[in-house]
């Protein structure tokens, strides 16, 4: 059971690091990559019969198994003739007995099963197929250059991690070569194509600079299709569909000259029409007053010639009286000047005079200023105080205290209390009389309702009659 016949079927792979036959089932077959075999303690990888590991398949007879087992032998025996091998296996069979006893019964089964015949016996060309068929493994060869590589188990299972992931990599690096392949693949294949367009769409060129312009674009296109006959051939044909092609694409390139025309047009256009807009902005931007027409400015410029011939005509006969009137007038213009300019010195002067009494006024106003501001300090101070005194009612408290308050009630008379008001009357008011005050008093409901000699007054009452007295 060989190649595609083994897929599903349950093996025996043998690896050498761990020194033991793992058992798994095969998955896949490749014919350049061998068997992927899933083990049972969930591990998979591919192995190659006969290559890396050894392969038993538990479905075969065991006459294939030695068959196996014996072309094996034939080919590790021929690839590698090394007298000292024997010499090493017997040296690790003395110092490892324990730990490797399968793998010695194995090669002592092998050694039984078929003896090694002559090299020069068998054909070359049979020998160097079962070569290419079952290569040498590695590890066997560096076994048998080593014996110290079996006494280390440890080392032998980290090259073997080592080898895996290095041919993991391998792996990966393979696959990923061959999608590049694929995408090259395909990218030749494209340029390929496009390549074969370039060249069809050259010869169409070709036999488009061979055909007459002329004989192309005479006529419409209705006449020319009902002048010419119609095609019988498919190489008629072929030549009716070329031709038509040649014309759409010259008619083409025309419509497409025709278009950037028409764009150029359109933006000088454009730019015309924004010219026109700023000249109209700036025209409506124009007093009205200054605005004329073309008839207007002729008659002005006919009236101006008209004159200036009017004055050319004077000129000749009063240049004689205009010289008199120059001298004249540089003369009385001299003696003008000469005034101006003494009375403009004056003027000088007197201008310099009150710029220095100005700048002195100045500085006596920053002086008076400097004095002011402690002054305005100060009586910013005082009028606090002031209001401070005035809220806190100590005035009024003392002249309250003067009049003798009862110590029952701390009231005083009625009477009092407006002699009182009298005298504490504010200097920018006038002196009030007793019956107005009595009078406003009674108004503002301040005093209780009994009679006048018969009312006393508190301190509360105190100081609201006499800030609606001389405040309100």
């Amino acid at each position: 059971m060989r190649g595609e016949l083994a897929v599903g079927s349950r093996v025996q792979v043998y690896w050498e690091g761990e020194d033991e036959w793992f058992e798994g089932v095969v998955d896949v077959f490749s014919p350049e990559r061998g068997y992927y075999v899933k083990y049972d303690d969930g591990e998979e990888q591919w192995e190659v019969d006969a290559g890396e590991h050894a392969i038993r398949f538990l479905g075969e007879s065991e006459e294939a198994q030695e068959e196996d087992q014996t072309d094996n032998n034939v080919v590790s025996s021929r690839a590698d003739p090394d007298p000292d091998y024997n010499d090493g296996e017997e040296e690790y069979g003395d110092d490892q007995n324990d730990d490797v006893e399968p793998a010695d019964q194995l090669e002592e089964e092998e050694e039984e099963v078929t003896p090694t015949p002559a090299p020069e016996l068998e054909d070359p060309s049979v020998q160097s197929t079962k070569q290419q068929q079952r290569p040498i493994k590695p590890a066997r060869a560096f076994m048998r250059s080593s014996a110290a590589f079996f006494r280390d188990e440890d080392s032998l299972r980290e090259m073997r991690q080592k080898l895996r992931h290095e041919k993991k990599t391998l792996t990966n690096q393979l696959h990923t070569l061959t999608m590049q392949l694929t995408e090259k693949e395909q990218v030749s294949t494209a340029i390929k194509s496009e390549l074969q367009q370039l060249k069809t769409s050259a010869a169409l060129a070709n036999v488009m600079r061979q055909v007459p312009r002329s004989a192309v674009l005479t006529g419409s296109p209705s006449g020319s299709t009902k002048g010419l006959a119609k095609p019988k051939t498919t190489a008629q044909w072929g030549e009716r569909v070329l031709d038509q092609k040649l014309e759409n694409q010259s008619l083409a390139e025309d419509l497409l000259v025709l278009k950037m025309a028409v764009q150029d047009k359109q933006l000088l256009l454009q730019r015309k029409q924004k010219r026109r807009d700023e000249m109209s902005a700036k025209l409506a931007r124009v007093p009205r007053r200054h605005l004329c027409t073309l008839v207007d400015v002729q008659a002005e410029i006919a009236r101006l010639l008209e004159e200036k011939r009017a004055l050319e005509s004077q000129s000749s006969r009063s240049s004689s009286r205009v010289e008199k009137e120059l001298v004249t007038s540089s003369k009385a213009g001299t003696a003008t000047k000469t005034a101006l300019q003494s009375e403009l010195a004056s003027m000088e002067i007197t201008v310099e005079r009150y710029k220095e009494e100005l700048r002195q006024w100045e500085l006596r106003i920053d002086c008076e200023k400097a004095r002011m501001a402690p002054l305005e300090n100060r009586l910013s101070t005082l009028q606090q105080e002031l209001k401070r005194y005035e809220d806190s009612q100590v005035l009024l408290r003392s002249v309250f205290l003067r009049l003798g308050p009862d110590l029952r009630d701390g009231c005083v008379a009625l009477d009092a209390a407006l002699i009182a008001f009298q005298t504490l009357t504010p200097l920018d008011q006038p002196i009030r009389s007793y019956e107005d005050m009595s009078i406003r008093l009674n108004e503002s409901k301040i005093l209780s309702a009994g009679g006048k000699n018969e009312q006393r007054v508190s301190f509360t009452q105190f100081t609201q009659a006499f800030e609606w007295l001389f405040k309100s």
